[in-house]
C-alpha cells in the first residue's frame, strides 16, 4: 500500500469511565490523523461529562454495565468496518501518518494487530489496546468475557499465538497519560487479573515480569526501573489474592470497591 493511497474509513472504538479530563483530546486527535467512519464511544456511567463532550464530536454512545470486556465487544458488534481501530479515553494520536502505516503493515500476511507505540518508547511488548489495529470479526471469534475488567487482551494474544499470527508496531504514534496507572492497588489490581484471566499460568506470570520491566525502561528513569521487582512483587500479591484484588473497578479518578460479583473463575 502507497501512502499516497486514499485510506479506506475505519470505525474508531472508545472505552469510557469518567474521563472528562482527558477525552476531548483524545477525540480531537482522532478526527485530526484519521478518517472516522464511525465513532463509538462505550461508556460506563460517566458522571464528569464524558458523554457530552464525546457527543460534541458525534460520537455514537453506547452504555456499559458490565465490564471492559463487554465495553469491547459491544464497541466490536457495533462497528461495521474490518478492521477497527481501538483507542483508549487517555491517549492522545501524536503521529499522523499513523494510520496509514498501520494499514500499510495490516496488510502483512500473518499479521494479528498494530499497535501505536508511545512517544519515545523504544521497547515494544504484547497487544496493548491503546492505539490498536485490529481485525473486527477475529476479535469477536477470540471471545473476551464480558466480566473481565482488565487484561482483556489475554485472549486476543491467546488466539494469535495459537494461529501463529504476529503483532507489528508504529513507533512514536501516541502519548498514553495512564490516568488509571496513578491510582492506589494498579499492580494488584493487574495481577488479579492475570489470574482470574489466564489462571495459574507460568508463561504470563513471566510474561507480565517482562511487561513491567519494559513499561519501566521505556520511561527512561532509573528510579523507575529499580521499581520493578517491588511493583512486580505487588502484582504477584494481586495474583495470589485474586477474590480480593479484582474487586476493586477501574476509573480515572480512582480505584474503588465494585458493586460486581468478583472475577471469573479460571
Amino acid at each position: 500500500m502507497s501512502l499516497s493511497e486514499p485510506l479506506a474509513p475505519v470505525d474508531v472504538l472508545v472505552a469510557s469511565y469518567n474521563s472528562g479530563t482527558t477525552i476531548r483530546e483524545t477525540l480531537a486527535s482522532v478526527r485530526r490523523c484519521v478518517p472516522v467512519h464511525c465513532l463509538i464511544v462505550v461508556d460506563r456511567q460517566s458522571t464528569d461529562g464524558t458523554v457530552e463532550v464525546a457527543r460534541e464530536f458525534g460520537a455514537q454512545i453506547l452504555s456499559d454495565r458490565a465490564g471492559l470486556g463487554y465495553a469491547r465487544n459491544a464497541a466490536l458488534q457495533a462497528a461495521d468496518t474490518d478492521p477497527v481501530l481501538f483507542v483508549d479515553s487517555d491517549v492522545t494520536i501524536e503521529r499522523p501518518d499513523f494510520y496509514a502505516l498501520a494499514l500499510r503493515e495490516y496488510a502483512h500476511a500473518g499479521t494479528a494487530a498494530v499497535v501505536g507505540m508511545s512517544v519515545g518508547h523504544p521497547y515494544r511488548y504484547g497487544l496493548p489496546l491503546g492505539l490498536t489495529l485490529v481485525g473486527r470479526h477475529w476479535s469477536l471469534a477470540a471471545r473476551i468475557p464480558d466480566q473481565v475488567q482488565s487484561r482483556e487482551t489475554y485472549f486476543l494474544q491467546r488466539a494469535a499465538r495459537q494461529q501463529g499470527k504476529h503483532v507489528r508496531y508504529v513507533e512514536n504514534s501516541m502519548i498514553h497519560y495512564g490516568t488509571y496507572r496513578r491510582v492506589g492497588h494498579w499492580p494488584e489490581f493487574q495481577g488479579a487479573w492475570v489470574r482470574s484471566t489466564s489462571g495459574w499460568s507460568l508463561r504470563e506470570l513471566a510474561y507480565s515480569a517482562e511487561v513491567v520491566l519494559l513499561m519501566h525502561m521505556n520511561s527512561g528513569r532509573p528510579r523507575n526501573v529499580l521499581y520493578s521487582p517491588i511493583f512486580y512483587g505487588k502484582l504477584l500479591r494481586g495474583f495470589l489474592h485474586p477474590d480480593r484484588w479484582a474487586r476493586l473497578e477501574r476509573r480515572s479518578d480512582g480505584i474503588t470497591g465494585s458493586a460486581h460479583a468478583g472475577p471469573p473463575r479460571p
